[in-house]
């Protein structure tokens, strides 16, 4: 579709663009004249060529073929190039590691440079900064394509088809895409991280799709918005015959960049692979290896629109501005979206009764579980609790509900989800009696803990109005260093505390969460309740 988003020049927007794409290894990367050698000049005769292999992130590793296909052996540095499709992910595990390293690596953005070079400690040198462009876009059905004013909205899109930002830059786009939006607002990166927590709990669920081709697929049969490139777009449809529509917000797009790196371990044979590199990088830049490049769907490393008014145009590109704040978002996610096993317990003391607006506390905590049960995806697990002094009978505080399970396990001829909402809904009739909440929290951190799953975030979300009131519990001072004494680093367990009103005991609170690494809220008004059950989802990322 035509470009309708103003864009700066071709010089400008390359100058940005180059910025973008060294701004997280500035102080790493030798760039430049540095190591862009000039070709060497060889003869005609290349007797028994050596062979280097090229590493090239999927999208990209098909049209790299055809150009070495069509390069002469003399015009690569007398080197056979072998191109293998290989995730960007992969091939930055497998450098950072030193295992089964490629010679040459072209990954879908400098991001991934940044990120190997933060890893290991050691300088890559790069032969281009850039062979090819695309950026970033919203794909839907032709005549379905939404309008958004930002990134942020976008990721505000109930079943936005993402993918797996854990494995490439694609995926993560529309959330370096709001991140550059915020610049470096504090509110705004904070708004980034709430919109995240709905996506990366059904990225939980769905451990997410890499491949864009599986995103368009579903989009054709069911509608909705895919994040996919701009590149990936167009072959989708010359593919299937099919006609889509794509859009970018006002305000830009994060573009992958494909810089060209040698990976080759230092030696003779890596000054061999910068030349192999410097010699590709030539190829690619050439008039042979645009055209391919074009009818790939890729744009050239200046970013300039496709001809033939193929793509969405011209593009304002989007530059990241505070390079911490993106990766600790990323790493946010990457917390997020790992699946949750999580103990809730509701306070049902008599104050619960009090009044608060039109409905009670108890009543409005009630609704605020039933809106927490939503967020989480079947693959989580979860349990209840209710407490009170004695409710569950002598010395006991507490009454369990629900045992931890999936949530989409069956219980009987329902399922766990159901189950906890049925016995949410009967908290109102168990309210009478003081706050018995230090024993408590030892007792369902230790429950917790003693049903660890490693691949999961464990957690203890408690709700109370009040402050322990239970004479014969245990004192805060001796709760707070059993908590301690008992967290086990390899095996954590995470308390997060949300005081109901001003009536909750906040100091008290923040210490119980701090004890175990958690994070404590207050609602000061019940209203507010719903929220911090995305906020304590949140917290999860300081594990």
């Amino acid at each position: 579709m035509p470009g309708r988003h103003s864009a700066p020049s071709s010089a400008t927007s390359n100058r940005g663009f180059a910025k973008y794409g060294v701004v997280a290894v500035a102080l790493f990367l030798v760039v430049g004249g540095g190591v862009v050698v000039a070709q060497k000049a060889f003869g005609s005769e290349c007797g028994d060529p050596a062979s280097y292999s090229l590493a090239a992130d999927p999208a990209i590793a098909p049209v790299l073929q055809k150009i070495v296909d069509e390069t002469s052996t003399e015009s690569l540095g007398c080197a056979r190039i072998e191109v293998t499709a290989t995730e960007s992910g992969q091939v930055s595990a497998a450098v950072a590691k030193g295992d089964d390293v490629p010679s040459l690596w072209i990954p879908d953005s400098s991001l991934w440079i940044g990120k190997t070079v933060r890893s290991t400690a050691s300088l890559i040198d790069l032969a281009s900064q850039s062979v090819a462009g695309t950026p970033a876009v919203l794909a839907a059905r032709k005549d379905e394509v939404p309008f958004f004013d930002t990134w942020l909205t976008a990721l505000k899109l109930e079943g936005l088809r993402i993918g797996n930002p854990l494995t490439n830059t694609t995926s993560d786009a529309a959330i370096l895409g709001a991140v550059a939006e915020a610049g470096s607002d504090e509110s705004a990166l904070d708004s980034v991280g709430a919109a995240l927590v709905p996506i990366a709990q059904a990225q939980a669920a769905t451990r997410g799709e890499a491949d864009p081709t599986v995103r368009l697929d579903d989009l054709v049969a069911d509608g909705g918005v895919a994040v996919v490139s701009e590149q990936a777009f167009l072959a989708y449809q010359q593919d299937n015959s099919v006609e889509l529509g794509a859009t970018v917000p006002p305000t830009g797009s994060i573009f992958l960049n494909f810089p060209l790196a040698v990976t080759e371990p230092t030696g003779d044979r890596h000054e061999t692979a910068k030349s192999v590199g410097t010699a590709l990088a030539t190829a690619i830049e050439s008039e042979q290896g645009q055209r391919a490049l074009s009818e790939a769907g890729f744009r050239s490393a200046d970013n300039a629109p496709l001809d033939s008014d193929r793509g969405i145009g011209d593009v304002t590109l989007l530059t990241i501005a505070d390079q911490q704040a993106a990766e600790s978002t990323l790493r946010q996610y990457q917390v997020l979206a790992l699946p949750s096993r999580t103990l809730v317990m509701e306070d049902v003391s008599g104050s619960m009764n009090y009044s608060a607006g039109a409905d009670s506390r108890i009543a409005l905590t009630v609704q605020a579980s039933e809106t927490g049960n939503r967020l989480f995806p079947d693959n989580a697990s979860m349990g209840l609790w209710a407490f009170s002094i004695g409710l569950g009978g002598e010395s006991q505080d507490y009454r369990e509900l629900a045992p931890i399970r999936r949530m989409d396990e069956k219980v009987g001829n329902t399922t766990q989800r159901e189950v906890l909402l049925q016995q949410t809904r009967t908290l109102p009739a168990l309210v009478g009696g003081g706050t018995g909440l230090y024993d408590t929290t030892l007792a369902a951190f230790r429950t917790v803990q003693q049903g660890y799953d490693p691949d999961a975030v464990n957690s203890v979300i408690i709700l109370t109005d009040g402050t322990n009131e239970d004479p014969d519990s245990i004192a805060l001072d001796e709760l707070l260093s059993t908590l301690r004494a008992e967290q086990d680093p390899s095996r954590p367990v995470v308390i997060v505390t949300i005081g109901i009103t001003d009536d909750a005991d906040a100091g008290v609170l923040q210490q119980i969460s701090a004890a175990t690494g958690g994070t404590s809220f207050v609602a000061r008004n019940p209203a507010e309740i719903p929220n911090v059950f995305v906020n304590a989802l949140r917290s999860r990322s300081g594990r």
